[in-house]
């Protein structure tokens, strides 16, 4: 419905009632920091006019047609994520829009980089015109990094400048996404610095990811013109990068937590004015448990930042970062987007509207939201032929002993390089000792190769296989075992259905997840697929697994992302990931 600014200006000097006047709301003021009573008048889509109480009176009287009664609650805008990757919640965009909605999320920047790297230009269309017309807005972020690091691993398609540019001129397009090969964008090569440029080029925002990078590689990046970053890892990373006028997004997925050192860089810096927040990934079963961007904020206030600032930056932060002029608050002419919680503390969201029209009552959904199109079905997990012998490390002596190179997964889910001697009996390599297990990627995307094995050491998995294709970033199948036989049979039965999470154990599948949508979303609402990954998670937590802060269902979705230090597997081999080059399997 379109909308004209005339009634809504009437009603703003009190010649017209209000659609909607929120009673006695603790309104959470973004501009000021403060909290106070006031009355909230809506007209269509927009805030019309705030009446701040004083001697416990509103200073002027508003009309509605409809009167809601807020007393004792608060109301905020509505949360911005500034970077988030529906893919990594399973489920397509209209889903995703139902789920973040119910948390209060009114706005989603996303980088559809997951299925870009197994679908291509296709895929990152799809997710953009799925997006159309749902009330939660999505603004997309084209792909910078498809695949992370040519040469070292092989994705579905291949972006070059010219493919972004191309990409660049969908609709509701704000930004080339993470620019994760922030060593190419550091040293000039020539594709990185390409795709930065069509970033100035069209005067779209460039968005960065810069994990420890720091001192005069940091300035580098900056001046090519990359200047935001949520992979921070410690207090003084962050100060650095504010100080450098970097744009900061407090982060809280279910893989990586860092409110708790962004408080602490907070409190050396409160007046800064470069923060925002985002969620990056967040699993299905982990929102409908414990929130989305309402769970960054109420994290940020359990570290220590004030409320009102915590609301700040997930929402006026992100909506200044990607100029929104007319969202991010509660103000006269904003777009009446907000929601209305009953604790700060919590965050627990009750009721949310977005232009106006409440969509959550008592935190259930009560729009219909569903895209224009259907999903994406089709199967885009492409093998070549298997047998167990290619789930075995082939040694280059035919018997005795040979020394590997490992990768070793820490404490806290980092990873570093190792070694390990073991036995070869007739050229092959079919047993390891305790806590370490065979770690295989297959090209998924036709590359009609085998699978490249090595050693994985402290997944926790105890016995059979488990295979994923969720591997970031270009997503070929992964699967982690303690035998050919479960190896196998995991990556068979990913084959069949198109993807998705399998657990073998002694010669028999004992849970799966299908995600038939690029081999990382399914069809469903979050309330349908979360179970499933749960029951996935307990048997895996029953197997071992054990990947640090992650979740059993990313437990293994890394282990192929080439851009975070130090070592990882692709399906080119072990990748040192500080030379940006392929190491041997085998120490000579």
């Amino acid at each position: 419905m379109a909308h004209t600014r005339q009634d809504i200006v009437a009603a703003a000097r009190g010649d017209l009632p209000m659609d909607t006047v929120i009673r006695e709301a603790s309104l959470v003021n973004v501009f000021t920091a403060e909290i106070y009573r006031a009355d909230i008048g809506v007209k269509e889509n927009r805030f019309a006019a705030i009446a701040r109480y004083e001697n416990n009176e509103p200073e002027f009287w508003m009309e509605g047609d409809t009167e809601i009664d807020a007393k004792g609650k608060y109301a905020v805008p509505g949360f911005i994520d500034c970077h988030v990757h529906i893919e990594s919640t399973m489920i397509p965009p209209d889903m995703f829009a139902r789920a973040v909605l119910r948390h209060g999320t009114t706005v989603a920047v996303v980088d559809p980089h997951e299925i870009g790297n197994v679908m291509g230009a296709e895929g990152v269309n799809y997710m953009v015109e799925a997006s159309q017309g749902l009330p939660v807005r999505i603004l997309t972020t084209i792909p910078s990094c498809v695949p992370a690091v040519p040469g070292l691993e092989t994705a579905g398609a291949e972006f070059n400048p010219h493919d972004i540019a191309e990409l660049l001129k969908l609709p509701d397009v704000v930004g080339i996404a993470e620019l994760m090969d922030y060593p190419g964008v550091i040293n000039q090569s020539l594709r990185m610095a390409g795709i930065v440029e069509k970033g100035l080029e069209f005067g779209v925002l460039n968005e960065g990811h810069a994990p420890r990078v720091s001192g005069r590689p940091l300035h580098a990046y900056l001046a090519a013109g990359v200047n935001s970053d949520h992979e921070s890892r410690s207090e003084e990373e962050i100060l650095e990068k504010l100080r450098a006028g970097m744009m900061i997004y407090i982060r809280e997925s279910s893989v990586s937590q860092f409110a708790d050192i962004a408080a602490k860089a907070w409190k050396s810096v409160p007046y800064v004015s470069n923060i925002a927040m985002c969620t990056d990934d967040i699993e299905p079963n982990d929102m409908l448990k414990n929130g989305q961007m309402n769970r960054v904020v109420r994290r940020a206030i359990e570290e220590g930042i004030p409320a009102p600032l915590a609301i700040r930056y997930a929402t006026l932060g992100g909506a200044i970062r990607y100029g929104l002029r007319d969202r991010g608050a509660i103000a006269s002419g904003y777009v009446a987007d907000f929601s209305l919680v009953d604790s700060l503390e919590t965050m627990e969201v009750r009721d949310v509207f977005v232009q106006g029209t409440q969509m959550v009552s008592d935190g259930e959904v009560t729009a219909d939201i569903n895209s224009s199109i259907p999903p994406l079905l089709k199967n885009t997990v492409v093998l070549p032929p298997l047998k167990e012998e290619d789930f075995m490390i082939h040694a280059p002596i035919q018997n005795g002993t040979a020394t590997l190179n490992t990768m070793e997964m820490t404490s806290i889910g980092t990873t570093a390089q190792g070694s390990l001697d073991v036995d070869v009996s007739n050229g092959e390599i079919s047993s390891l000792p305790d806590d370490y297990v065979f770690a295989a990627v297959i090209g998924r995307h036709g590359q009609n190769r085998k699978p490249f094995v090595g050693v994985l050491k402290n997944s926790g998995l105890q016995s059979g296989a488990y295979a994923t294709t969720v591997a970031h970033d270009s997503h070929n199948l992964v699967v982690a075992g303690t035998n050919a036989r479960d190896m196998l049979l995991a990556t068979e039965q990913l084959q069949a259905s198109g993807g998705g999470l399998c657990l073998v154990e002694e010669g028999e599948i004992v849970a799966q997840v299908d995600l038939p949508l690029a081999g990382l979303m399914s069809p469903e609402t979050i309330e349908e697929l979360s179970p499933k990954v749960e029951r996935f998670n307990e048997k895996a937590q029953s197997m071992g697994v054990k990947v640090g802060k992650r979740s059993p269902s990313m437990a293994l979705s890394s282990l192929t992302l080439t851009v975070i230090p130090e070592v990882r597997i692709s399906d080119l081999g072990l990748v040192d990931v500080n030379e940006q080059k392929l190491i041997p399997l085998f120490v000579k």
